[in-house]
């Protein structure tokens, strides 16, 4: 017999002739697939739905080509799932007990018209086993894939929608469900048709009004409720009539699974399954869809923490951005508050020098007068001489030696150096005044620099002179310390501003001996700096306030609370630190504490000084 191809038939026919079959097979509703050789045997065994295998066994060469198929399925494929029918003549009998005990038969037919009845229901009966073999087999795998799905969606960085279709896809399998839909959930509770299967355009007007879209029917709204799984009978089939027609199979229960994310339905999948499935769906899974659904709801919540979580990042480092941006513009707004008193406190000590140079001008040109007098005297002396005019150039030498003596040329001579003299010493102080408020105002660069504390002190000082009044001590006591490489600028700025506070704290008190200390020592790899005054002090409640932005103990318009706050940040730019010492009536005390950095090469600079002020 020619060998017919594999197709999708459950039932495999093996025999070398089928004539004793014909009536048998023709009794039977199910397609069927001949072979008659071991190789074509081998071939149709690979299709998997091929699972009910009848042996036609007439003499002993069908016998031994039976026995060669057992063997191969049995032991070759170590299938043991596999139905083994053997159908034999009347007139030969094969060795029964044997092939039971060694290929495990499931069923023997004696092809006798009077059993035809008989054995075609045992073969049906076989069919119908496999099949839900098959069945259960796609369901198996469903739940493989169900949880694998769920694990992917835990581990993979794999697109959320694409798991979903998945785990959907798996879930469909496992209900057997002839139709499926995803149903979107707002926020108001509308439903919106989110993708269904079978995706024929005419079947969307049917799932619309099968689940009666945009609400929703009550079996559906209960999942909304509970938030849990819900299979149950279709409450009204005349509302799934249209899609049963479409789909050519009556439609009798549904599963609803909800995708739950922080107790909020977010959407539906629905599965409608056929009458002929009903019984499909085991006790067990659905403990495995009930598992399942836990578990994503868990993993969907994680997912969206994870969202808003990143959301957050982004935020909050937009914000420490922004917030990094905004205390350097009020460092720099500060800063330039800061020049700008400055500028008006030094604006007498520029004006000083200034108008003593000025009024030297106005000696300089009446001094320039009498030597340009005295000039032409002795051009018009000269010419006379040249001439031989004696009598002239006698009068002429009479009137230069009353001149000098009316004009007093020695003295002006003297009084011209000293002129110079004091309107360069002058001047030059203007340049100094200038120079240290431009180091003040452009002390932005971020480079490094070895810091030399004395010098910046003492430029603070000459800065702050214009605000200090002559009752006030200075004092500076600084001690022999390594270099610290720093950001020497912002060193200054926050001395400027603790100066600038210390004094403005002995302004308007009756003290008999109101002084400032500036200090420094080492501690391990610290260096510390304090600025501590004899003045009022500040109250416990306050001390706790003074380092927060806009908070001021000064009258309205005396201050703008930025000082102390945008001082403290630029210790802590600076990895550094600055703390508060005072005792109400008694004393105030900032130390500024700056590391050293690893390894910074120490190299003893600084000195010990008192008083560093100079003009």
């Amino acid at each position: 017999m020619s060998d017919m191809p594999a197709s999708t038939s459950p039932l495999l026919i093996v025999s070398l002739d089928q004539a004793p079959l014909v009536s048998l097979l023709s009794s039977l509703n199910h397609a069927t697939v001949s072979a008659g050789a071991p190789r074509a045997i081998k071939k149709a065994l690979r299709n998997e739905s091929t699972g009910v295998i009848v042996f036609l066994v007439t003499d002993p060469q069908s016998a031994e080509l039976a026995e060669q198929g057992f063997d191969y399925i049995r032991h070759g494929l170590a299938d043991k799932d596999r139905l083994l029918v053997v159908a034999h003549s009347s007139d030969y009998e094969p060795n029964a007990l044997h092939w039971i005990e060694a290929f495990d038969i499931n069923h023997f037919l004696c092809l006798e018209p009077a059993r035809e009845e008989i054995n075609c229901h045992i073969i049906q009966r076989c069919v119908k086993t496999w099949s839900r073999t098959v069945q259960l087999r796609a369901q198996y795998r469903a739940e493989s894939d169900l949880l694998m799905s769920v694990t992917r969606l835990s581990r993979s960085e794999e697109r959320l929608p694409d798991l979903l279709a998945s785990f959907c896809d798996s879930l469909a399998q496992i209900s057997c469900a002839a139709a499926q839909c995803r149903i979107s959930i707002d926020r108001d509770g509308s439903a919106t048709l989110k993708h269904h299967w079978p995706q024929q355009e005419q079947h969307n007007a049917s799932f619309t009004k099968a689940l009666q879209l945009p609400s929703l029917p009550s079996y559906l709204q209960r999942a909304l409720t509970e938030c849990k799984p819900q299979i149950d009978l279709l409450p009204e089939q005349s509302m799934f009539s249209a899609l049963a027609d479409q789909l050519e199979r009556p439609l009798s229960s549904y599963l609803v699974f909800p995708l739950v994310v922080y107790d909020r339905v977010v959407e539906l999948m629905v599965f409608l399954i056929p009458e002929d499935a009903m019984d499909s769906v085991s006790i067990r899974q659905i403990d495995v869809i009930t598992k399942a659904s836990e578990q994503l709801t868990m993993l969907l919540e994680r997912r969206e923490a994870e969202r808003r979580l990143k959301q957050q990042y982004i935020r909050l480092k937009n914000t420490l951005v922004e917030l990094k941006q905004t205390q350097t513009q009020l460092a720099h707004s500060e800063k330039m508050a800061t020049v700008g008193q400055l500028a008006a406190g030094i604006a007498h000590e520029i004006n000083n020098p200034l108008a003593f140079v000025l009024s030297n001008f106005g000696s300089m040109n009446e001094y320039l007068d009498s030597i340009f007098t005295m000039q032409s005297l002795h051009e018009q002396f000269l010419a006379a001489i040249d001439h031989g005019n004696q009598s002239l150039s006698a009068e002429l030498k009479s009137q230069i030696s009353a001149s000098r003596g009316e004009m007093d040329m020695e003295f002006v001579c003297d009084d011209i150096r000293d002129i110079v003299a004091e309107s360069r010493d002058g001047l030059n102080r203007v340049k100094e005044i200038i120079a240290d408020l431009q180091s003040f105002a452009r002390g932005n660069d971020a480079t490094p620099v070895p810091l030399d504390l004395a010098t910046s002190i003492n430029q603070t000082l000459k800065l702050l002179k214009p605000f200090i009044d002559e009752q006030v001590t200075i004092q500076v006591d600084l001690a022999e310390a390594p270099d610290l490489k720093c950001h020497a600028g912002f060193v200054q700025q926050i001395l400027t501003n603790l100066i600038k506070n210390a004094l403005q704290a002995l302004q308007g008190i009756s003290h008999p001996d109101p002084n400032i200390t500036i200090s420094s020592r080492i501690n391990g790899e610290t260096l510390f700096i304090s600025v501590r005054d004899n003045g009022p002090g500040i109250a416990p409640d306050a001390q706790k306030k003074v380092f927060d932005p806009f908070y001021t103990t000064k009258q309205v318009g005396k201050g703008t609370g930025l000082g102390l706050s945008v001082t403290y940040n630029l210790a802590r730019k600076l990895g550094g630190d600055i703390t508060l010492r005072s005792n109400p009536n008694e004393f105030c005390e900032f130390t500024l504490s700056l590391p050293y950095p690893e390894q910074q090469p120490q190299v003893a600079s600084a000195s010990k000084e008192t008083a560093p002020l100079s003009d």
